[in-house]
């Protein structure tokens, strides 16, 4: 089973005000500097795997300058063992242009995940993201070009209506993406946004509404014959992301760049937000590391489960190889506190359609579990 590995590119040339991820202002210069020092990061590690996934993320890895990303490939490959299956890369939709997509399919990229968010335009400025007047045009023409494109929403930011989602939906039978993620807004982060909201500037939907329009997500993705295979995820003739279910599988793989994550031999990292903080440590030929973790036994079988429950799959606890006394205990206490959300079987712990839709509910229960177990398990 091979590895992936994540780059994290964070240059925009805005930041959208929903966003909560780790970006810096685009400037040519601090790209420059960017990319010697992830260059360098990617020399640190060694491992016995092979990896077989690429996921480009961001940020916007579509801003970046592409003879620079032809030689990230090119570096990727040269100092870690490679069988690409899969390579991935984020991009806006007002920078899908022609020469662009032509040029990452030439340098190796085989998937495409465009970051739509919402066909309303009065939605996006809202939130301070523009949308190219010729969306559905940029649309066809990247899935001319790429056999595997994925198309990203939201449900639920400001102004969220059902003619909205219908537009969405509307928008995703016309292009036939192979994969959809249809993520239902997080307002738990501290965004530009969520400030706003609140201030009492502006309004987030009302969750009834939302619960109407979230199930009209899925009864229409399932009429156009796509798999719900993950709690945000569909896919069309097993086009499932395979950079992405190394992540809900808690399979091995590799973060590289401002704020990347690793998943090695149960050790967990995440690298430092700090863009002067990233340069000095690589600077000093330390990995950029702000977080680490050497798991428990406990802490690796909670992590495959807090992942693992979001995929449709479920998780097979009789091939996980972890301690039956362990396994018991476990099983014990899902029966008392999450029976009504999972499946009657539970050797195999899959999320039924209730649990599918109060998944924050069954994972805040884990937590409990997880807590109960390590007492119980600390001598």
């Amino acid at each position: 089973m091979g590895a992936g590995a994540y780059v994290h590119i964070p240059f925009c040339a805005r930041k959208c005000s929903y966003c909560d991820f780790c970006t810096v202002q685009y400037d040519s210069a601090l790209i420059d500097e960017y990319h010697r020092s992830l260059k360098r990061e990617i020399e640190m590690y060694s491992i016995s795997d092979t990896v077989e996934t690429l996921y480009f993320g961001g940020g916007s890895p579509s801003l970046y300058p592409v003879e620079l990303l032809n030689d990230l490939l090119m570096h990727l490959k040269s100092s870690l063992r490679t069988e690409i299956r899969e390579a991935t890369i984020e991009a806006n939709p007002w920078e899908l242009e022609r020469e662009r997509l032509q040029e990452w399919r030439k340098m190796g990229f085989n998937r495409v995940s465009v970051g739509v968010q919402s066909s309303e335009k009065s939605i996006l400025e809202i939130c301070e993201r523009p949308v190219p007047s010729d969306l559905k045009q940029r649309l066809i023409m990247c899935r001319e070009m790429f056999d595997n494109l994925n198309l990203d929403f939201i449900l639920g930011l400001p102004g969220e209506a059902e003619s909205n989602v219908r537009a969405n939906l509307e928008l995703i039978g016309a292009i036939g993406p192979d994969h959809v993620s249809y993520y239902v807004f997080d307002s738990d982060h501290e965004t530009e946004l969520m400030s706003q909201v609140h201030d009492a500037i502006i309004e987030l939907p009302d969750p009834g509404i939302l619960e109407r329009l979230h199930d009209l997500v899925l009864e229409s993705l399932g009429k156009m014959d796509y798999k719900r295979y993950e709690i945000s995820s569909w896919a069309v003739d097993n086009r499932e992301c395979l950079h992405n279910l190394k992540y809900w599988r808690n399979e091995q793989y590799l973060g590289f760049g401002l704020s990347a994550g690793g998943h090695i031999d149960g050790k967990r990292y995440v690298n430092t937000g700090d863009l002067r903080r990233y340069h000095d440590l690589i600077g000093r030929n330390l990995a950029p590391v702000s977080e680490f973790t050497q798991n428990t036994v406990i802490q690796e079988l909670f992590e495959a489960l807090f992942m693992g429950l979001r995929l449709a799959e479920g998780v097979n606890l009789s091939r996980s190889g972890y301690p039956g006394e362990l396994l018991d205990f476990l099983i014990s206490k899902i029966r008392v506190y999450l029976g009504e959300y999972l499946s009657p079987d539970y050797r195999v712990l899959v999320l039924n359609e209730i649990g599918m839709d109060f998944s924050r509910s069954v994972f805040q229960k884990l937590l409990d579990i997880k807590e109960e177990m390590e007492i119980a398990f600390s001598t």
